[in-house]
């Protein structure tokens, strides 16, 4: 189960290497289709972290939230 200090860790990564740069989003499983379509291409803003919860804004009112739950991995 990921613990909050995990999610702040992974942050704190993903602004280092994402922030300022467009990304590529899919759904391999297809249950996020639309939001991977949303976001592709996109430059990231920022990226944070609250509590066990992720966010990354995309320019605009666009923001990926992720709570991994009980079960999940960052990879």
């Amino acid at each position: 189960m990921p613990e909050g200090h995990t999610v702040h860790r992974v942050a704190r990564l993903f602004r280092r290497q994402f922030v300022g740069h467009p990304v590529h989003a899919s759904s391999p499983q297809g249950r996020f289709a639309a939001g991977a379509q949303t976001i592709d291409g996109r430059v990231v803003d920022d990226a944070w972290a609250v509590g066990k919860q992720f966010f990354a804004s995309f320019g605009g009112d666009v923001v990926l939230r992720v709570h991994l739950g009980i079960y999940g991995a960052w990879s």
